[in-house]
């Protein structure tokens, strides 16, 4: 990070360690500049800042390094001695979808399009929405659920992004939906996403529905008792604690209760992106926020089914993710009045700790909760059988909508389907009548 920085706009070097910037005399209004200097990039000209260095025609290390662009941006940092300082860092080069990321991104697009419409559903493909703020990869219109707006996201955008376009969808009439192949990416728990495995473009392409191995919840509620499948998440007392838990957990490890399981990277056999899109869309599953115990606006985002949301809803109040930073008060800059340093420090070794800062995120959500008792059941029936059967074993809500399957070499067009021979399109089997 710099101390000073080139503004294009004023054709001169700030200088951020003093009060007036360096701009004494000017008659600018140093507070009006500095509020438009942290403003984020995408709300200004990218190429406003520049690179002190690179402004006087040097190439500069970050714009020698491939990584970094000579362009960059202003933030408020905190020192090792706990004071707000304003510096300048350099922009990230912008990103160019590759060849692979470009095919893969187009047939998971026609892979949501073709999924969705063959459920009877409306899709609108890249269209803008009513309100002209967001414009999504896939759009699926809810008929008895939530309307969908599809991200299909396989380079790692950042998280400012990810928070603005999901906003934008929400603020549409739609539940943000980002699918991806890396779950390492930013959008993951930023708003409601679906992980797959990695997969050519070939393979989405030809593939009648896809595994979702991330994203996807089911309830798991029993009692704590000495027979219970489960051990105790509260104590490592053998015999039990005798409460209830609640445990929001994969379907793969639900699938094998009772036999041993191995993994916990879902369900390979049960849960699919097309189940979860349609379920979604009409009704059967629904989008499910549990916030952190410290930070109500971080959290993890689920689908889940629409009976095990409720069944939690019992315990627990529906929550909203606030898509928008809270407001926190605001904290004097401080400015040692240091000339600006106006070569590029990039890739050296300048760093110190800052003040350390409370950890957010996922850490204290609440996945796990456990009660005294079970809350009244919502319906009169209850299921048969002695109370110790029922105490052990987990109660499970889901069931995954019915989907029409492909039948190979066979016209899937239209409802009822046409049925005629057909051959394999990047649409589906399609007979001569209806090919693309």
């Amino acid at each position: 990070m710099a101390n000073g920085v080139w503004h294009s706009g004023l054709r001169r070097i700030l200088e951020l360690d003093k009060e007036d910037l360096g701009l004494g005399g000017t008659g600018l209004n140093v507070s009006d500049l500095v509020e438009s200097l942290l403003q984020p990039v995408a709300e200004r000209d990218r190429e406003l800042l520049v690179c002190v260095e690179s402004s006087q025609g040097r190439q500069c290390k970050a714009e020698v390094s491939g990584v970094k662009s000579p362009h960059m941006y202003v933030r408020k940092h905190r020192g090792p001695d706990g004071a707000l300082r304003l510096r300048a860092a350099h922009l990230p080069t912008v990103h160019d979808m590759t060849l692979e990321e470009s095919d893969r991104h187009k047939a998971m697009k026609d892979f949501l399009a073709r999924t969705a419409q063959a459920a009877g559903l409306e899709v609108h493909v890249e269209k803008t929405t009513k309100t002209r703020t967001s414009r999504p990869d896939v759009t699926i219109v809810g008929a008895g659920g939530v309307s969908l707006g599809c991200e299909a996201q396989y380079y790692n955008a950042s998280a400012g992004t990810v928070l603005r376009r999901s906003k934008a969808h929400t603020d549409a009439g739609l539940a943000a939906n980002w699918i991806t192949h890396d779950d390492r990416f930013h959008l993951i728990d930023r708003a409601n996403w679906m992980l797959t495995r990695h997969v050519t473009w070939r393979e989405i392409s030809s593939a009648a529905d896809l595994a979702l191995v991330g994203g996807f919840r089911v309830l798991v509620e029993w009692r704590c008792t000495a027979s219970a499948e489960r051990p105790c998440p509260d104590s490592r007392v053998k015999s039990g604690c005798g409460k209830v838990h609640l445990q929001w957990d994969t379907p793969r490890r639900l699938d094998d209760e009772g036999t041993g399981w191995t993994s916990h990277e879902g369900n390979t056999r049960g849960i699919t992106v097309g189940q979860t899109l349609i379920g979604a869309a009409t009704g059967s599953v629904a989008p499910l926020f549990a916030p952190s115990r410290k930070d109500r606006r971080a959290g993890a985002y689920m689908w889940v089914s629409a009976d095990d949301r409720t069944r939690w809803h019992d315990y627990r109040s529906a929550e909203t993710p606030d898509l928008e930073a809270g407001q926190v008060p605001e904290e004097e800059i401080r400015f040692s009045g240091n000339d600006a340093d106006t070569t590029c420090k990039f890739g050296e070794d300048t760093w110190f700790p800052g003040t350390p800062l409370e950890r957010r995120g996922a850490y204290g959500v609440e996945l796990i909760i456990t009660v005294d008792n079970p809350a009244p059941a919502r319906t009169a029936a209850s299921s048969p059988g002695p109370s110790s059967v029922r105490e052990s074993r987990a109660v499970v809500r889901f069931k995954a909508p019915d989907i029409p399957r492909p039948r190979p070499g066979v016209c899937e067009t239209g409802t009822p389907r046409c049925g005629q021979p057909a051959r394999l399109y990047a649409a589906g089997w399609r007979c001569e009548a209806h090919r693309p």
